[in-house]
């Protein structure tokens, strides 16, 4: 039974990976094109926004320091998620920096043994999220034209993911499956050895491992650049959506879209936000795609959890249960704060969503600091917390 399932994947894949080297091979200027596209997305965007997360996140675990202050983070942690203070770590990383820092970070401290397996599923349950930087910047501004709608965009993208984590939290009580803040004390010298190699030694792997997954972030966008560019022109695909446009009695052109978001977030809201129906629905449907994060998002996130224990349907069913929370917070937000500011027509505008490459470096300094600050951030909340501890 579990070979034929197997088979079927396979089949299916081999099945899709075929018909993309059909598409290719019938247009290779189209795939050139997207796929230079998707290299100038990965080297002017994402290349000097992520890397630094990745980076400096990656010595902070190597070196052991987050360790040692994030473990007096678990008053926080515990009562909320049912999970140790470390888990505070990729919550906070993922929620400024943005997909994949979250499930990257999760996959680290997975391997390095400082979360158990089961607040590793949880973890990467709720610490996968879109960053401000693409949902104010790229959306809001530079897709809707809507600077004063960015609160409606960015709260219920981030509440949806804080309560599937108290969701998993609730329903994981009375289970020790993390470790509290006396395991590390007890067990620290097991736990982390870091001084047993040298400095350089670190840091050099940290450098060689982050830069593999920048590069793995970056082929996954140019496949993905390629996929989506040759679905659209596709006969047979542009056959099926003409069918379920029929049958659902949805336009094309927005049946497209979604299944272009379904696909990857950012072609998805670029499309989404160019359509010609009311500002409110653009903005459910945006939010439920960065909710769900895409499968160009998916495959990165996996590939950095492939190589841990953590299960993969856990974190795909979180991702569409964050899709799904993200559209009815958006519209309780907009019922309760939004109804009398938002008409109800829209009239649609060119999205400026375009690729700034004389800002590189700016991207890059600017990342490395809040990267840095955040660090600061729990550091100084880490010794709030057990100076109040210690008082009370």
């Amino acid at each position: 039974m579990q070979k034929n399932k197997w088979s079927t994947k396979v089949l299916i894949t081999e099945l899709i990976l075929f018909f993309i080297a059909i598409e290719i091979i019938k247009d290779p200027n189209k795939s050139i094109e997207s796929a230079k596209e998707g290299l100038n997305i990965w080297f002017n965007i994402l290349l000097p926004s992520l890397f630094p997360f990745i980076l400096i996140t990656d010595l902070m675990i190597s070196l052991g320091v987050i360790d040692y202050f994030t473990r007096y983070l678990e008053p926080i942690m515990r009562p909320l998620f049912n999970a140790s203070g470390i888990g505070a770590f990729p919550l906070f990383m993922s929620i400024m920096s943005g997909y994949p820092i979250g499930s990257r970070i999760t996959a680290k401290i997975r391997n390095e043994g400082l979360i158990t397996k089961n607040e590793a599923n949880r973890l990467i349950g709720f610490c996968s999220t879109s960053g401000p930087l693409f949902i104010l910047g790229s959306v809001t501004i530079g897709m809707l034209q809507m600077p004063r709608l960015g609160f409606l965009l960015l709260m219920p993208h981030y509440l949806g993911a804080l309560t599937i984590g108290l969701i998993l939290g609730i329903t994981s009580r009375g289970k020790k499956n993390y470790k509290c803040r006396e395991d590390y004390i007890m067990n620290i010298g097991s736990i982390r050895k870091p001084m047993q190699k040298s400095e350089g030694s670190i840091i050099t792997k940290s450098v060689t491992d982050s830069m593999n997954a920048i590069i793995t972030v970056g082929g996954f966008v140019i496949i993905y650049s390629v996929i989506i560019n040759i679905l659209l022109d596709s006969s047979g695909f542009n056959l099926i959506i003409n069918t379920l446009s029929k049958i659902t009695k949805v336009e094309i052109p927005n049946l497209k879209a979604i299944v272009a978001g379904i696909i990857e977030i950012t072609n998805g809201c670029a499309m989404i936000s160019g359509l010609e129906i009311s500002l409110i629905k653009k903005i459910l449907l945006i939010n439920l795609i960065i909710g769900w994060g895409g499968f160009s998002i998916h495959s990165q996130a996996i590939s950095f959890i492939s190589d841990t224990d953590i299960d993969t349907r856990k974190y795909i069913i979180s991702k569409i249960f964050h899709g799904l929370l993200s559209f009815v917070y958006t519209y309780l937000i907009y019922l309760f704060f939004y109804k009398d500011k938002i008409i109800s027509t829209f009239i649609p505008k060119e999205p400026l969503f375009h690729i700034n490459t004389s800002s590189w470096l700016k991207i890059l300094t600017s990342s490395t600091t809040l990267a840095l600050s955040l660090i600061m951030f729990l550091i100084i909340l880490s010794i709030f917390i057990l100076e109040f501890r210690r008082r009370t």
